[in-house]
C-alpha cells in the first residue's frame, strides 16, 4: 500500500541517495551532487513541502513540490514498477493546475501525457538538451 508523508530531516540521506544518483541527476535541472551539510543547510533555511513516497512504510522515493511545480524521484532499486504513476495521479487528485520540467529524452515524459501534462511555450537549452515545461490542467 502507498502512502504519502511529509520529508523529515532524518530522510536526508534517503533522499540524497535518490538525488545523487547519477541516473536521477541526468534528468534534473540542476545535476549537482549534494552533501548532507548542504542538504541539512537547505531543509532549515526552506522548510520544504516535500513527502515521501513509502510502499508498505518501506520509502521508494519523494514528491518535490514548490508552489504549482512538482516533481517525483524514485529510488533506482524502486523504478519501472508504476510508482511514479501512482504518486502522480494521487497527488494530482485534488489539483486544478500543476506544471512540471522535463528533458525532451526523459522516458518519463509518456508518463507526463498520460497523466494528462500537456507541452507548454517554454523550452529551455540544459547541457545541450530541451527541458520543457509541460502543464497540467484539469
Amino acid at each position: 500500500m502507498m502512502n504519502f508523508r511529509p520529508l523529515l530531516e532524518s530522510d536526508l540521506p534517503f533522499l540524497l541517495e535518490v538525488r545523487n544518483h547519477e541516473s536521477t541527476r541526468k534528468n534534473l535541472e540542476n545535476d549537482s551532487e549534494f552533501t548532507l551539510e548542504e542538504s541539512l543547510k537547505w531543509f532549515r533555511e526552506n522548510n520544504p513541502k516535500w513527502f515521501v513516497i513509502e510502499i508498505d512504510k518501506h520509502a521508494v522515493g519523494y514528491i518535490r513540490t514548490n508552489s504549482d511545480e512538482v516533481g517525483c524521484d524514485i529510488h533506482p532499486d524502486h523504478r519501472r514498477r508504476g510508482y511514479a504513476k501512482i504518486a502522480y495521479t494521487a497527488y494530482l487528485e485534488d489539483k486544478e493546475y500543476a506544471k512540471l520540467w522535463v528533458f525532451e529524452d526523459n522516458f518519463a515524459i509518456n508518463l507526463y501525457y498520460k497523466l494528462g501534462f500537456k507541452l507548454a511555450e517554454s523550452v529551455k537549452v540544459i547541457r545541450g538538451r530541451n527541458y520543457m515545461l509541460m502543464e497540467y490542467i484539469k
